[in-house]
């Protein structure tokens, strides 16, 4: 696992869009980062590669940019907050099964986006009873779902590109 923007950067522009159908952009967001290290361990337990691992802080431009698709939706102001409230853990994710790019892996792994609906045996699933005791807890106090995974191989592009160029650009 590759740690440091200015290590993981040459690798990554290598890539060609073919190669994008066996990676995943994720996150784990600011609401689950106290669990960050088990997350990690439970993901990599799941057959998925951490190829890139990073902490983020999203500014709110970075985040409004991220979010575009969603500027007109009215949860997009209270999710622009989630996710600035704290640090981010990027992750570029691997993993290859026949017939399935990773991102769908991804998305079946961490479950339903809201967390009420998402079935035993996710990490939504999981980590919204671990940290917050439950979707019933979890809708009540309007917390994050935890995770985040893109939903095409252009989103994977489209992320990927958005947040490891910002992390790139501003590296000590």
């Amino acid at each position: 696992m590759i740690t440091s923007i200015q290590e993981f950067m040459p690798f990554f522009k290598r890539l060609t869009v073919q190669d994008f159908e066996n990676i995943s952009f994720a996150m784990i967001k600011p609401d689950a980062m106290s669990a960050k290290e088990e997350i990690i361990a439970d993901i990599e337990a799941r057959g998925f590669e951490i190829m890139f691992a990073s902490d983020f802080q999203f500014s709110e431009d970075s985040a409004k940019n991220f979010y575009y698709e969603h500027h007109e939706k009215g949860f997009c102001v209270r999710l622009v907050g989630q996710m600035t409230a704290g640090p981010v853990e990027v992750l570029i994710l691997r993993k290859v099964e026949e017939g399935k790019p990773c991102f769908a892996l991804w998305r079946e792994t961490i479950g339903a986006t809201n967390p009420a609906n998402a079935e035993e045996g996710t990490l939504r699933y999981k980590y919204t009873y671990q940290l917050f005791g439950g979707p019933e807890k979890y809708a009540k106090e309007k917390a994050t779902n935890c995770f985040h995974g893109a939903d095409s191989v252009a989103s994977v592009i489209r992320e990927a590109n958005l947040v490891l160029y910002d992390m790139y650009l501003h590296c000590a």
